[in-house]
């Protein structure tokens, strides 16, 4: 979960706050909910968290498959959107994925990277 990882960067001044989740795995519900004490909202459809207000944003990981429909449907509900590489299965995805980006300029949308201090990954 990408949001772990923000306790370690210790001179950032913005914190994530996990406010609910999404799984078609509900098992998963009580190992997310102690963890996380922040979160109060566990649901198995993502429509549900496009239509909660204290949702602003959303960490979508799922099979690429599922990339185009998802985030399109964040970013076209005006939620910030932290998806997983690649934007789109093919080439017709991620324009449609773009074209749903460009449409909805006020909604952030930014790719996840498992390496974002790595300076590897920066060349």
């Amino acid at each position: 979960m990408a949001a772990a990882r923000w306790p370690s960067l210790l001179h950032m001044n913005a914190r994530p706050e996990i406010l609910a989740i999404c799984d078609v795995n509900e098992i998963l519900f009580d190992w997310f909910t102690t963890n996380f004490p922040s979160i109060k909202f566990t649901t198995r459809n993502y429509e549900d968290l496009l239509a909660r207000k204290d949702v602003e944003a959303i960490y979508c990981a799922v099979p690429h498959n599922l990339h185009e429909r998802l985030y399109r449907d964040i970013v076209s509900a005006g939620k910030h959107l932290f998806g997983e590489k690649p934007f789109g299965i093919d080439l017709e995805a991620n324009r449609n994925i773009l074209r749903a980006v460009e449409e909805n300029p006020n909604v952030f949308v930014r790719c996840s990277s498992e390496f974002p201090y790595y300076p590897g990954g920066h060349r």
